[in-house]
């Protein structure tokens, strides 16, 4: 059987980063019309479901294909082929078992799990997105697999399938069920078995339907992507040439208890990087509530003109909650494109320091923060210097959410720096043999942002702009610590704090060009597109000082797709290190 050809680092690290970036734009265009479609209401339950689903996510999926892929590329590095490919059906069993597990727990306890996070109009939401957790659990064994083989195309191919499905079934599904709710209305007053008053009280009835309809198009993507994967295992098999093992192989058990040991820190952390979320669902609307009650007039000073008719002074912890939430896939994007890079490094990184080579292990992981740095620093930046125009952008029926979410998205810009830099550190303890780390990490930075959401939140000239306050820390904490010890685990010299000196400097001017940019031909062009052209602006004056301040090294370059002629053009300009 012909093997999988393998990529580089860089190699796979771009295919994720393209198909990451494929897969944000097509993102986009799912919750870009769903945050106009269903307002802050409705976006209140689609991300309570979401801040819900993730956790168990995390513990039951996001930590797998990182240790299957651990373990292949371990095996591999040893020459045990026939154990890489044992590894596999182990995985693919377990998960299979793990995954209706989860479904079950979702789906059954949707009702319970809404209500004690303060949302029970979420349940619907729930309940429908259970059903892609045993999806993304198949999907988990055939990615990790393929990973660990250095093959990153099944992992960037099923991710580009699953969100186009997702973007196709769940717009027409959230449409459908809140036209479905009006017509409902117009007919009988009753939206789904309720009655309600009017118009602007049947669309609120209506907006939790929507959401679930939503997020019932993931769970038709994952079955997509599930598919897609299982195909593709069939007609590539194995990816390895078969060979007799010189010993027999182990069983299932202790193969299985490997992966348990390997997988659960790593979900562990997953589920504490995401716990930030479940953190803001669980009290934001809660300290926003005690901020009312310990002086409402503030509270409603601030925001009575921003919202809509009809909303009770119950609703407002909710909606302000929703509008905060217009910040999320923006900001996300920074980390999605980052976690790439520590992905597509796990293996190597792996291999690397299995051989005990130490000198070639801490070049794999200078190269894996300095491009992480130089991803996040100008994107993380320049959303917070555009914050009210990339809103406007991109949800211009939503003026009165974007006004309460633009203050908040210029400190969740700097943030995102924050969180990409930090996304890929797990991937490196983990390579390095070290996945406990990153779960204190993410367990000290939760308490952060709880104990800062439980203080500032209910401070009411602050309320809900202090959110991101916590996030900022949290994140700050991780970061810097991090880096520390993992500049200790490897013996020092790795020089990591003075990488980030030039990509800061490159980004603050990225930033300041933007928005200048920005102010200066809005000024002769009056429309919301102009953002675009201050981005490309931004984006050129970031570039043009990287290569001047020769900031990526030759051996970087030649990493990439036709790395010799680009280096060569940029050498003979001085333009690398």
């Amino acid at each position: 059987m012909r093997a999988v050809k393998k990529q580089s680092f860089i190699g796979g690290a771009l295919i994720l980063t393209v198909s990451t970036m494929i897969v944000k734009v097509i993102g986009m265009f799912y919750k870009i019309p769903l945050g106009n479609i269903l307002g802050a209401v409705g976006m209140s339950c689609f991300m309570t479901a979401y801040a819900i689903f993730t956790p168990v996510y995390s513990l039951s999926v996001s930590g797998f294909p990182a240790a299957i892929s651990k373990m292949v590329s371990e095996r591999l590095a040893r020459g045990k082929r026939g154990e890489a490919g044992k590894v596999f059906r182990v995985s693919l069993y377990f998960l299979i078992a793990l995954g209706l597990a989860s479904f079950a727990v979702l789906f059954f306890g949707a009702d319970a799990l809404s209500a004690a996070i303060g949302n029970p109009d979420a349940a619907l939401a729930v309940a429908a997105m259970a059903p892609s957790l045993f999806f993304c659990c198949i999907m988990a064994a055939v990615r990790g697999y393929y990973q660990g083989l250095g093959d990153m195309r099944p992992t960037a191919l099923s991710q580009i399938l699953e969100s186009v499905f997702k973007l196709a079934c769940g717009i027409a599904f959230a449409l459908y069920f809140l036209n479905l709710g009006l017509a409902q209305f117009e007919q009988t007053g009753a939206v789904f078995g309720n009655k309600v008053a009017d118009a602007q009280g049947a669309e609120l009835a209506a907006l939790p339907w929507a959401a679930a309809g939503a997020l019932a198009g993931v769970s038709v993507s994952s079955v997509i992507g599930a598919l897609y994967l299982l195909v593709y295992r069939l007609v590539k098999g194995r990816g390895i040439a078969r060979e007799a093992p010189a010993k027999p192989l182990p069983g299932y058990g202790p193969l299985l208890r490997e992966l348990v040991r390997v997988a659960f820190p790593v979900c562990l952390a997953s589920m504490l990087a995401h716990v930030t979320s479940l953190v803001d669902v669980a009290t934001v609307m809660h300290r926003i509530g005690a901020a009312m009650q310990a002086d409402n007039g503030v509270v409603m000073a601030m925001y009575r003109h921003l919202l809509p008719a009809g909303l009770s002074e119950a609703g407002v912890p909710s909606y302000l909650y929703g509008a905060y939430q217009y910040t999320s896939s923006i900001v996300n994007l920074v980390p999605s494109i980052t976690i790439a890079l520590g992905v597509s490094a796990l293996p190597v990184i792996t291999a690397k320091w299995t051989v005990g080579n130490r000198r070639q292990t801490g070049e794999q992981i200078i190269s894996v923060v300095k491009l992480s740095a130089l991803i996040a620093i100008p994107a993380g930046l320049g959303i917070s210097a555009l914050s009210q125009p990339i809103l406007e952008l991109l949800y211009p029926s939503r003026m009165q959410e974007i006004a309460i979410a633009a203050p908040i998205l210029r400190v969740m810009g700097v943030a995102a720096v924050l969180i990409g830099v930090t996304t890929p550190i797990a991937s490196i303890f983990q390579a390095i043999g070290r996945p406990g780390v990153p779960v204190k990490l993410m367990a000290a930075g939760a308490l952060i942002k709880v104990i800062s959401n439980y203080v500032l939140v209910a401070v009411p000239a602050l309320n809900i702009n202090a959110v991101p306050v916590g996030t900022l820390l949290c994140y700050a904490f991780i970061m810097i610590v991090g880096l520390h010890m993992l500049n200790r685990e490897l013996g020092g010299g790795l020089g990591l704090a003075g990488l980030f000196i030039k990509p800061v400097l490159c980004g603050i001017i990225c930033a300041v060009s933007a928005n200048t940019s920005y102010g200066l031909i809005s000024r002769f062009i009056q429309s919301r597109a102009v953002v675009l052209l201050s981005v490309a602006i931004g984006g050129a004056f970031y570039l043009v000082f990287v290569l001047f301040l020769r900031i990526i090294s030759k051996n970087e370059v030649l990493m990439l797709p036709k790395g010799k002629k680009i280096a060569k053009i940029l050498e003979k300009l001085s333009l690398l290190r």
